[in-house]
């Protein structure tokens, strides 16, 4: 009995922190990271200002959760996207694809965690040096693939990795901070293009080449 109870107490604590954390998603998306308060982010969650720290220590322990969520959620959304394709070049394709679409879905809460947050906290550039690193890892293993088929010649994947990833962040970071280029889904196709065309990616193919819908 007591076992169960235990049980019942934790999904209650686990229940209340997740409607915190929906509450601040929402809150920040609404104001910048700096404009935001404690005492806003407990209103929305209705709760009382004293409730909030049974839960997060503090501003930057709430938003510390949430950017930790949102990169696992990128993470765990590129990986499906490229699950659905076998080709390397179709699954750098995804890779880049899914990215576009969460920040153009999230674009208020990605300015946040993208550009207030590193500015007032170096230790979220950690965070997003740690994302960037898993994407490039990502890329560089399909260009070896891509290599070993004889698709790529002579480069240095990992180099070729890092710019691939450093392109698409320097548009998205350019989109989010100055609103250029305005529509970011038409910029991925030509930024796409011009990726692999340096990567030595043929005219002619695309996903439908190896037996796969376009999505």
């Amino acid at each position: 009995m007591v076992y169960r109870q235990t049980n019942r107490i934790k999904e209650k604590i686990e229940c209340k922190r997740r409607e915190i954390i929906r509450a601040a998603r929402e809150v920040f998306a609404e104001n910048s990271y700096q404009g935001t308060s404690i005492k806003t982010v407990a209103q929305r969650a209705k709760i009382a200002t004293g409730t909030f720290y049974l839960y997060f220590s503090n501003k930057e322990a709430l938003i510390n959760t949430i950017v930790d969520e949102m990169f696992s959620e990128l993470l765990e959304y590129i990986k499906n996207e490229r699950a659905v394709y076998t080709d390397g070049f179709d699954k750098l394709q995804a890779s880049m694809e899914a990215c576009i679409k969460l920040f153009i879905k999230e674009n208020n809460l990605a300015k946040i965690l993208l550009i207030q947050v590193p500015g007032v906290n170096n230790a979220f550039n950690a965070k997003l040096i740690e994302i960037e690193n898993e994407l490039i890892k990502l890329t560089k293993e399909d260009l070896d693939e891509l290599k070993v088929q004889g698709r790529l010649t002579g480069e240095d994947t990992l180099v070729s990795a890092m710019a691939f990833v450093g392109s698409f962040r320097q548009v998205i970071i350019g989109w989010l901070r100055e609103g250029r280029p305005e529509k970011l889904n038409e910029a991925f196709s030509t930024l796409m293009q011009y990726n692999l065309r340096g990567l030595g990616k043929k005219p002619n193919h695309n996903r439908q080449e190896n037996g796969e819908d376009e999505r």
